[in-house]
């Protein structure tokens, strides 16, 4: 059985399929987790890139994590925080900090700002 957060990368960010095609954990905590670290590493890619349509790939892939993070349960924020947003975090310099957040919705932004200060 899929999670909601795997099934929801793979329904709404059409890219996702070209890193999801690594060999599924028996744990699917793992599997999600794994997949939660390569979105946000092609999220950071694509928000970095000089070109105006890949960084609206990055707010296509931002707003499908807002979504799962506002509507998700502690656990699914949890996962969200650990893998992603410590991605995130893990780029994070001064000049970064206000583009990440002006990605973020503002209950993802608390997440994201909880996650910083937690590391």
């Amino acid at each position: 059985m899929k999670t909601k957060i795997f099934e929801t990368i793979l329904q709404w960010v059409p890219a996702s399929k070209t890193w999801m095609d690594f060999e599924e954990a028996k744990d699917e905590t793992l599997t999600q987790y794994i997949l939660l670290k390569r979105t946000a590493h092609f999220c950071i890619e694509k928000m970095n890139a000089a070109e105006p349509e890949e960084v609206n790939m990055a707010r296509e892939v931002m707003k499908v994590i807002n979504m799962l993070y506002e509507s998700g349960n502690h656990y699914t924020k949890n996962a969200i925080e650990n893998e992603f947003f410590a991605e995130l975090i893990a780029q994070e310099n001064p000049a970064s900090l206000k583009k990440h957040l002006d990605f973020l919705s503002k209950e993802s932004r608390e997440g994201y700002l909880k996650t910083i200060l937690e590391n």
